[in-house]
C-alpha cells in the first residue's frame, strides 16, 4: 500500500508541475535510520522464510525495534508536517504490534480474499514472523489487518489502520518536497519600490 500510493504521489506531483529536484531541500534528518527499519523488517522476512532458527527467535523483537527506530526518525524530522500523519500511523502499528508478541495481526478471511493465502500459510507455520491470524485472543483488534483492498485492484491487500495514516503522510510529503500545486515552494521575492517613486 505505502509503495502504491508513493508511486502514485510521484506521478500526481510531475503532473502538477513538481520536480524531484526540489526534494533535496526537505533536509530529511536520520535518514539512514528509515532504512535501517525497512532493512531489519526485510532481514525478518528473509530469515523466517528460510526458517533460520536465530531470526524467528529474535524476529518479535526486532520487529518492534524497528517501529522504534521509525518513531526516532520521525521524532528528528518533526518539522516536516506531513510526517505527523504518518508518525499516527507508526505509533498505531507499533501499539498493535508489541501488543501481539511483535506481529501484525491479519484478518485470515480477508488475506486468502486478497490471495495473500502463502503469505498467511506461512505465518503459521511461524516463517513469516512480522504476521499472525486474528483470533480471540488478539490485543487491539482495531488496529490489527482488517482491510481490504479488494480486486479488480491490480495488488490487492490487507492493510491496517495505521497503514492508511502512514500512506497519507507519505504522499503528501512527497506533493509538498517536489512542489507539486505550488505547494511549498519559495515564495519570490516582494516586487522592489519603482526607482522614480
Amino acid at each position: 500500500m505505502l509503495f502504491d500510493g508513493a508511486i502514485a504521489a510521484i506521478i500526481i506531483a510531475l503532473i502538477a508541475g513538481g520536480r524531484f529536484s526540489r526534494l533535496a531541500r526537505l533536509d530529511l534528518r536520520w535518514a539512514w535510520v528509515f532504512v535501517a527499519a525497512f532493512g531489519v523488517r526485510f532481514a525478518i522476512i528473509f530469515g523466517g522464510a528460510r526458517a533460520w532458527p536465530p531470526m524467528i527467535v529474535a524476529a518479535p523483537t526486532l520487529h518492534v525495534l524497528s517501529y522504534v527506530f521509525l518513531l526516532a526518525a520521525l521524532a528528528a524530522n518533526w518539522r516536516l508536517r506531513p510526517l505527523w500523519i504518518a508518525a499516527i500511523g507508526v505509533v498505531m502499528n507499533f501499539a498493535v504490534i508489541a501488543a501481539n508478541h511483535g506481529a501484525m495481526p491479519a484478518d485470515a478471511a480477508l488475506a486468502r480474499a486478497a490471495g495473500q493465502g502463502p503469505i498467511l500459510d506461512l505465518a503459521r507455520a511461524g516463517r513469516y514472523p512480522t504476521h499472525t491470524t486474528m483470533d480471540a485472543h488478539t490485543r487491539l483488534p482495531w488496529f490489527a489487518d482488517r482491510f481490504l483492498l479488494p480486486h479488480p485492484y491490480p495488488r490487492p491487500s490487507v492493510f491496517s489502520l495505521g497503514d492508511i495514516f502512514i500512506t497519507l503522510g507519505v504522499v503528501l510529503l512527497i506533493l509538498y518536497g517536489m512542489g507539486a500545486f505550488g505547494w511549498g515552494r519559495k515564495q519570490s521575492a516582494a516586487p522592489q519600490p519603482d526607482a522614480g517613486a
